[in-house]
């Protein structure tokens, strides 16, 4: 498995992959962007906003459902690319109880009041942040 930004893969794969995946928009995918590469083949991506210079807010994360068992192998990379980047803390917005468990157990903490300056954050569902050190 191979994550690296979007700018960076094959625009063959990243066609293939947007056209086999009904739902996931392709505009949506910017610089902020990043894929997964599986055997060969593009099975997910998401983004990483910059909310300032020391936040992320991790969005649109998507993976097929062949490959979902992987959920937690692209939780830990976006936190290694927030320590690279020296990010302080990653926010998650989620809705699905079994990946809030998952949240938990990567030491993620739920958050009760979240509010970005141009983000809508009244979303049902659960927020949370992560302190990456």
């Amino acid at each position: 498995m191979q994550i690296y930004q979007v700018k960076e893969a094959k625009l063959e794969l990243m066609e293939e992959f947007i056209q086999k995946n009904e739902g996931l928009s392709g505009k949506k995918l910017t610089k902020d962007s990043y894929v997964v590469e599986i055997n060969g083949n593009i099975e997910g991506c998401f983004n990483l906003y910059m909310v300032d210079d020391t936040t992320y807010w991790l969005k649109q994360l998507y993976l097929t459902k062949e490959h979902i068992q992987k959920l937690f192998v692209v939780f830990e990379t976006v936190l290694v690319i927030s320590r690279k980047n020296n990010i302080k803390c990653v926010y998650v917005h989620n809705q699905s109880p079994v990946v809030d468990i998952l949240l938990e157990s990567l030491q993620f903490k739920r958050e009760s009041d979240v509010t970005f300056k141009n983000i809508n954050s009244e979303k049902n569902g659960n927020w949370w942040a992560y302190q990456v050190s």
